[in-house]
């Protein structure tokens, strides 16, 4: 049960975040931190700011659907991790390190629950082989 709170509130979070970069229905703050705004500038302008949102859009919905859910979970990790550095050590204010961590306790929860989904990524050695297209629908369907 705590795993669908957690992942519905995750995903309402990462989708309402992500929208937000287009419809803006939450008032943002500026960062008046110098490195925090030449972070945030340098996102922006390159262009890479609107695939940021776009991952978080993409990841919110996955997990309000209940698919692909460890991947959503690994594709948000980077961007978690940079979000973490960005408000608690840039920023550091109370409303950054609150927002930072809504976004990762939930995450690092969900990730702790799928932990058996990422272990294999973790052997210190492995056979390579080919994978062929029975190997893809088995595990897209569940059924390794």
């Amino acid at each position: 049960m705590l795993e669908i709170v957690l992942r519905v509130f995750l995903g309402l979070f990462l989708l309402a975040n992500g929208l937000n970069f287009w419809f803006h229905w939450i008032p943002i703050t500026p960062p008046t931190q110098e490195t925090a705004n030449r972070l945030m500038d340098g996102l922006v302008f390159s262009g890479l700011f609107e695939i940021v949102k776009f991952v978080e859009i993409a990841a919110g919905v996955l997990l309000l659907a209940n698919r692909f859910v460890p991947f959503s979970l690994l594709l948000m990790l980077p961007l978690t991790v940079v979000i973490l550095y960005a408000d608690i050590v840039l920023i550091g204010t109370a409303e950054t390190w609150i927002f930072a961590m809504l976004l990762a306790v939930p995450q690092f929860a969900l990730m702790l629950a799928h932990l058996p989904n990422y272990l294999p990524i973790f052997a210190m050695h492995s056979r390579p082989r080919m994978t062929t297209a029975q190997d893809v629908r088995d595990i897209v369907l569940h059924r390794a």
